[in-house]
């Protein structure tokens, strides 16, 4: 068992609040409210409410009660369920939604106002909020047409939080943007020039997910971009410690990324640094994808096909059934009832679904298995740090790589060894705080990205 929970935050909070109350409800004798409170606050007790959640694509109304009903969502998920009290709801702003094209351009100023005052309202009901920033994206055509626009807008959103009260600030997570060069240009002046970031301690980067494919050319993990001016900009202000959110990065070997770099600043800088992130590929993976991560007898990670007509086959001197059987078991050192092969089952007869008790364990599975590949990842960068600062580059390069080879299930792919031999170079990013070099790496890998529609001058469309 865990002592306290880790950096992971679940995207998709009203989902799991509402399928773990519906199950305890029904079936109490599995696990208790206050049982799976502590696996939470053990495990996983972070979790992800997105404002923008109920905009509606089609129609890019904003009601004038939209504000209503978020808040009655939220208050319903934290004063509800016995399991959630006292858990960290953190709130996205909706900029994600806004720059898919969820509303119309004119009502932009009113859903900031909104927005604000959500955060005024309802101070009580969560731990951390996300600034609005609203980046160019596929459906933002309409609300920007230059990149003279996307500053201003944006700029107008960050004065709105900048203006909040201090109480407010502090939960506040201010986003730092990089992806392409006029975005790095526009964020960077916001936080050197215009001291937009005064005043908080809690920071954050996006586009880590939309620009995966690209990253393979980039010779850093490419969020140590926006890291770096964070640090910079926090060791100016004399901060010996904050935290920086991922909007994304959840993958495995990222969690490895994130436990090195958080220790390499402590150790470089002296400046404590919690690494969080988020994403809801708990609920794609398995819902959709029907697999649940699994180390394997070799201790390598791998995903458990859990499709039904894979169940009968062989693995690990078991078999895949008798494997997630034995996960599922794993739980009941945090109370959860220990399940019987003879007589549950992993999948609903009726509905060829995961039956509920198989589906609650699985995901709790999930959480319990995010904070192993948490801890695991602490133990080993301690164990090769001592390589990279004795300037062993080539074997501080071998044991990262047989570490991700080792949570990829066993295999060393292209992409794996890419990001893994980067990650030297990404500790000298974060020694030298160099925003010169970080605005070259974004010019030279990262032009492409700069939306071609968008052209220089011209003021907001409202």
């Amino acid at each position: 068992m865990y002592n306290g929970a880790g950096q992971y935050i679940i995207a998709g909070v009203d989902t799991f609040s509402v399928l773990y109350k519906k199950w305890i409800s029904t079936h109490g004798d599995y696990i208790s409210n206050q049982q799976l409170s502590d696996f939470l606050n053990n495990t996983v007790d972070r979790f992800l409410l997105s404002y923008g959640t109920a905009l509606n694509y089609k129609s890019k109304k904003l009601p004038a009660d939209y504000s209503e009903k978020i808040t009655k969502n939220l208050r319903e998920m934290v004063l509800g369920p016995e399991f959630m009290k006292d858990k960290k709801i953190y709130i996205d702003s909706g900029g994600f939604q806004i720059s898919q094209g969820a509303i119309h351009t004119k009502d932009m100023p009113e859903f900031m106002k909104m927005y604000h005052q959500f955060l005024t309202d309802n101070y009580d009901y969560y731990s951390h909020a996300f600034l609005l920033d609203i980046p160019p994206g596929p459906g933002s055509e309409d609300i920007f047409s230059t990149w003279d626009q996307v500053e201003q807008l944006n700029k107008e959103s960050y004065q709105m939080s900048a203006s909040m009260p201090q109480k407010i600030k502090d939960k506040m997570i201010y986003i730092h943007h990089f992806r392409t060069p006029s975005i790095f240009k526009i964020f960077s002046k916001y936080l050197w020039e215009d001291n937009l970031a005064e005043g908080y301690n809690y920071f954050g980067t996006g586009g880590i997910v939309v620009n995966a494919a690209s990253d393979l050319t980039i010779p850093v993990i490419v969020y140590t971009i926006p890291l770096a001016s964070i640090l910079r900009y926090a060791i100016q202000k004399g901060l010996k410690s904050f935290k920086f959110h991922i909007l994304g990065g959840a993958g495995f070997a990222e969690v490895f990324y994130h436990k090195l770099f958080s220790y390499h600043i402590k150790q470089f800088h002296n400046i404590d640094v919690e690494i969080t992130y988020d994403s809801s590929a708990l609920f794609k993976g398995l819902i959709i994808g029907r697999y649940i991560p699994v180390l394997t007898n070799e201790k390598n990670l791998i995903k458990l096909d859990l499709r039904s007509n894979q169940l009968h086959l062989r693995f690990d001197n078991t078999t895949i059934n008798g494997k997630a059987f034995e996960v599922m078991n794993d739980l009941t050192e945090y109370g959860f009832k220990k399940l019987d092969q003879s007589i549950d089952s992993i999948y609903d007869p009726i509905t060829d679904t995961f039956s509920t008790p198989a589906h609650m364990y699985l995901i709790a599975h999930y959480l319990k298995f995010y904070r192993e590949i948490e801890e695991l990842s602490t133990e080993v960068v301690k164990t090769i740090y001592p390589l990279y600062k004795s300037g062993m580059v080539a074997e501080f390069d071998a044991a990262c790589i047989e570490f991700t080879k080792k949570i990829n299930a066993g295999k060393v792919t292209r992409k794996q060894k890419a990001k893994t031999y980067s990650l030297h170079k990404s500790l000298k990013v974060l020694e030298s705080l160099d925003e010169e070099y970080n605005m070259y790496l974004v010019s030279k890998f990262m032009t492409g990205s700069d939306l071609s529609y968008l052209q220089s001058g011209s003021s907001i469309k409202f």
